[in-house]
C-alpha cells in the first residue's frame, strides 16, 4: 500500500449554516457522507467557535497527565477493564477516554492532573455533543433515516466518549500508527494539529485501490466521519469511512489530538480494522 503526494479533497461544511437548516449546506453534507463518509466541519465562525478554540487548552492540560511515569499512581488508578474507558497505553500512543454517561451522572473521577480543568472538560464535552447531534439530526432527516431510539439523555447507558490522545516522538514521518479501519458507533469527530489521517484512493468505479491520500487539516474545522452503525441503519447509503492513522511529516515530536465518539449503543461490536482501535 502506498501513499501518494496528493491531499484528499473533502467537503467543508459550515456548522452555522447547517444549524440554521440551510438547504444547500444540508445537500452538501449528504453528498459528502454518501461518497467519502468524511468531511470537515467548520466551527470558526459559528456559535461553537469558543469551544473549538478551547480544545488546545484542554490538550495542554492533558499533557501534564500523559507526562507522568507509566507506573504513577494517577495512571494506575485511571486504568479500566473492558471497554476503552479510562487510561490506555500502547507502543506508539496513549489515550485517556472519558465516558459521557458516567461523567454526566457524577460517577467519573478525573485524575489529579485533570481535575482542576473539570469546567473546561464539561464545556467541551457538552459543546461537541451538541455539534455532533445537530449534524446527525440534519443528515438523518435529509436521507429519511429514523433514529427514534437515539437518546441524548446521559442517564441512558452508552459508549459515547471524549478521548484525549497523546503520541510520543517515536515514529518516523509517514509511519502508519494504526492500520486501516472503520469506526463503530454512529459518528466520530476529531481535532488534530497536523495531518494525522489518510483515506484510500478510489477508482472510477468506486472501488478502493491500494493507494492512500492524506487528509489535510483545515483551520477552524473539525474532521468528522460516518461510522458503522449509521451505515447499517441507512442500508449502505452513507459510507462508514475507511481510514488509517499516520505520523505527520517533519521532525519527531510529541503530538496531541482530541476525539469525540458518538456511540449510543452500549456494548455493540467494534468496527472493521487491521489493528487496535485508538479512536
Amino acid at each position: 500500500m502506498t501513499a501518494n503526494d496528493k491531499n484528499a479533497s473533502l467537503a467543508v461544511i459550515d456548522y452555522e449554516a447547517l444549524a440554521n437548516k440551510d438547504g444547500g449546506e444540508i445537500q452538501k453534507l449528504v453528498q459528502a457522507c454518501e461518497s467519502v463518509g468524511m468531511f470537515h466541519l467548520s466551527l470558526g465562525n459559528s456559535q461553537m467557535k469558543a469551544i473549538y478554540e478551547d480544545i488546545p487548552n484542554l490538550l495542554e492540560a492533558g499533557s501534564a497527565f500523559f507526562s507522568l511515569p507509566s507506573d504513577s499512581e494517577e495512571k494506575r488508578q485511571s486504568l479500566r477493564e473492558g471497554m476503552e474507558r479510562g487510561y490506555h497505553a500502547a507502543n506508539t500512543f496513549e489515550y485517556y477516554e472519558i465516558a459521557r454517561d458516567e461523567y454526566q451522572q457524577g460517577k467519573w473521577a478525573l485524575p489529579g492532573s485533570l481535575s482542576p480543568h473539570e469546567e473546561r472538560i464539561t464545556s467541551i464535552l457538552h459543546g461537541l455533543n451538541q455539534v455532533i447531534h445537530t449534524v446527525l439530526a440534519e443528515l438523518c432527516d435529509a436521507v429519511q433515516v429514523d433514529l427514534a431510539e437515539l437518546s441524548d439523555d446521559p442517564m441512558v447507558p452508552s459508549d459515547t466518549a471524549l478521548k484525549l490522545v497523546y503520541k510520543p516522538p517515536v515514529q518516523e514521518p509517514g509511519a502508519v500508527v494504526q492500520p486501516w479501519h472503520t469506526d463503530f458507533g454512529l459518528m466520530t469527530t476529531m481535532w488534530y494539529e497536523e495531518v494525522s489521517a489518510q483515506i484510500p484512493v478510489y477508482d472510477a468505479e468506486g472501488k478502493r485501490t491500494e493507494d492512500w491520500q492524506a487528509v489535510p487539516v483545515v483551520d477552524g474545522a473539525l474532521l468528522v466521519n460516518i461510522a458503522d452503525q449509521l451505515e447499517a441503519k441507512c442500508h449502505g447509503r452513507l459510507r462508514s469511512t475507511v481510514h488509517r492513522a499516520v505520523t505527520p511529516p517533519g521532525p519527531k515530536k510529541e503530538r496531541r489530538g482530541l476525539v469525540y465518539l458518538l456511540r449510543p449503543y452500549k456494548g455493540q461490536d467494534q468496527g472493521q480494522d487491521q489493528g487496535q482501535d485508538q479512536h
